[in-house]
């Protein structure tokens, strides 16, 4: 389990990046109050988190986390940040860059990496993945792509099967720490 702050100045920006860091399982997400943790008082050993996502590039002194990711708009200038990431980044950008900086502090906390593209599935799993990660009923998919219900369960299957998952709810929190696809963008609208 891997311990991640979140230290941002906009309180709406700090809570999406907890939603999208929350769905994966090995880490641990505190979000920090935006004035900034109290770091003056008393002696720190060692850094309170793992990885720190955080929108301005921390004063030096006391350490908070062991790396930074660094969510903003500019590159840094600065030196200390370890990863950097746009602002407008998407969840599954962010989950690798977290993972990636975690995994640099403990390389065997036991973190289960997040889907790699393709995943080896067909084009046809990958959109019944995407519908069903979206919140669609197996009926619902297969009439969105014209096929049976019964060939969305079967796909379902074999999606478990490779992943390697035992419940649809695993299968769904490795679709969701892929980066977004248009097909869950527009799932919920009306075709």
């Amino acid at each position: 389990m891997y311990r991640v702050g979140v230290l941002h100045s906009h309180p709406l920006i700090a809570w999406a990046v907890d939603r999208a860091l929350s769905t994966v399982p090995d880490l641990h997400v505190s979000v920090l109050d935006a004035e900034g943790p109290d770091r003056e008082s008393g002696p720190v050993a060692a850094p309170v988190f793992d990885v720190l996502v955080t929108d301005h590039v921390p004063s030096a002194g006391k350490p908070l986390a062991a790396r930074i990711v660094l969510m903003s708009a500019t590159p840094p200038a600065a030196p200390g940040i370890d990863e950097y990431l746009p602002d407008r980044s998407s969840p599954a950008d962010l989950v690798r860059a977290v993972h990636g900086a975690a995994l640099t502090v403990r390389p065997s906390a036991g973190a289960v990496p997040p889907l790699p593209e393709g995943g080896g599935l067909s084009p046809r799993e990958e959109q019944v993945l995407d519908f069903i990660a979206a919140g669609l009923t197996h009926a619902q998919a297969a009439r969105r792509l014209g096929i049976s219900q019964h060939t969305v369960d079967t796909h379902v299957k074999r999606i478990r099967a490779k992943l390697g998952v035992g419940n649809k709810a695993e299968m769904v929190r490795l679709a969701l720490a892929r980066e977004t696809s248009p097909l869950m963008v527009t799932a919920g609208g009306s075709h």
